[in-house]
């Protein structure tokens, strides 16, 4: 199930996929905040999603965020 932020808000806008998609090529998991705050200002609101992209990770090709964002999860 798709967390709610995504049910109830069409939050991939083509900011937020730009950025995920950034990080996916480029392996730059370290723009995982910025992933965040792309979320947050698409009105994601889900703990667990803004949580995972700021939190220490590791974070890696195969990262749920972004996988979900650029429709691979």
């Amino acid at each position: 199930m798709l967390p709610p932020c995504f049910v109830r808000h069409p939050i991939a806008t083509s900011d937020v996929v730009d950025v995920a998609r950034g990080i996916y090529e480029d392996k730059a998991f370290d723009r995982m905040p910025i992933l965040a705050d792309a979320l947050m200002d698409a009105d994601c609101e889900d703990e667990q999603i803004i949580g995972h992209c700021r939190g220490d990770g590791p974070h890696v090709r195969g990262c749920w965020v972004v996988d979900l964002v650029l429709g691979k999860a």
